[in-house]
């Protein structure tokens, strides 16, 4: 059926990053529910990139299966050189580079007393030097295409505290929003616009562990004023919104969809102590 959306993305490419779950028939990610939307409303072409491997290629093999032109690259955002990698091939296979959705994250699972400091500072850099070296690599091809969005993915955790695990991840997030607003400012002129995205509870592999739990589950479902998990759908309508032309006159905004748990004040304690 025909709508307003169908060609919004007509000649646009996509770089996304922490994306190899695209399969519909599997659980997905945000990368995945956004790539089968971007390109089905007209997008040109996408680049997935993650560090697994194996999931990745099948992903793009599944699109290319449905007539898309996807691609899939090994990246370790920490890798400034294989951020260079990625984004010379997207050039030299599409010709442009107009969006870059930066999604790749990890969780911490201990306490502030009780993390090791290495996993603290994977944590830190996957969220933050990720995005600080992806924007740097995007700028100029996105500047020469023409313009271009970089949305980030942070976390509506990004605006609160964390009370026995998730110190690490929570900081790396609200970092995330700050480094948006400087690189909204800094690339403004480049015709670059750059925002973020706070997503709640959304059931992803990156949370499944959780959803699938039923006591951590009902706790979270239970704090949703909209009374259920977001979907990775949910979240790709977001991330979609802020690549396309109608959030134009938006840049160093942060988009909060958290089902109304962030609109609340009173918080119950978790029956396991987990937040």
């Amino acid at each position: 059926m025909s709508t307003r959306f169908d060609n919004r993305f007509e000649g646009k490419v996509a770089l996304l990053t922490g994306s190899a779950a695209t399969n519909k028939d599997e659980l997905m990610g945000f990368g995945g529910a956004t790539v089968w939307r971007f390109l089905e409303e007209g997008g040109k072409g996408v680049v997935i990139t993650d560090v697994q491997d194996e999931v990745g290629e099948k992903s793009a093999q599944l699109l290319r299966d449905a007539g898309h032109d996807a691609i899939y690259m090994h990246l370790d955002v920490t890798e400034e050189d294989e951020w260079t990698a990625v984004v010379d091939a997207t050039m030299k296979h599409f010709g442009r580079l107009d969006i870059l959705v930066n999604i790749a994250g990890i969780l911490d699972p201990k306490s502030i007393l009780d993390i090791e400091p290495a996993v603290w500072k994977k944590t830190m850099e996957i969220s933050t030097v990720g995005i600080f070296l992806g924007t740097r690599a995007v700028a100029g091809p996105m500047e020469k295409s023409g313009g271009g969005s970089i949305i980030n993915l942070a976390s509506m955790a990004a605006k609160q505290g964390s009370g026995s695990y998730g110190s690490a991840y929570s900081f790396s997030r609200g970092g995330m929003l700050n480094f948006s607003m400087s690189a909204a400012l800094q690339l403004s002129s480049l015709g670059i616009r750059v925002n973020t995205i706070m997503p709640g509870w959304v059931h992803t592999p990156f949370t499944d562990y959780l959803y699938s739990d039923p006591v951590q589950s009902k706790f979270r479902t239970d704090r949703v004023p909209l009374g259920r998990w977001g979907k990775p759908e949910d979240i790709a309508g977001g991330i979609l919104f802020l690549a396309s032309d109608d959030a134009s006159y938006m840049t160093g905004a942060e988009l909060l969809m958290d089902g109304g748990v962030s609109a609340g004040s009173v918080r119950p304690s978790n029956p396991k102590g987990d937040d």
